[in-house]
């Protein structure tokens, strides 16, 4: 995976923080900031952002396009390995 993965979540967890938007960042952060850069690390990390797109249905259109497409990219490099 690459950084830019990486920096497009940030910048979403940065907008939720500013928003004060703690159900989306309950669900995100162990996972990201627990990320090992290893297969169980992002596997971790696709199925926060997955079970945060199901969970948080009142977010902005926008923000669930973003968590739909970062899970996505993650389960096509993962597939990819």
């Amino acid at each position: 995976m690459t950084s830019n993965l990486n920096d497009r979540i940030r910048l979403l967890i940065d907008v939720w923080c500013e928003r004060r938007n703690y159900k989306p960042l309950a669900l995100i952060l162990p996972a990201w900031i627990g990320n090992n850069g290893l297969t169980d690390g992002w596997i971790d990390l696709h199925d926060a952002l997955k079970h945060t797109y199901a969970s948080c249905i009142d977010l902005p259109p926008d923000e669930r396009d973003a968590l739909k497409q970062f899970y996505v990219e993650i389960e096509a490099a993962l597939r990819n390995q």
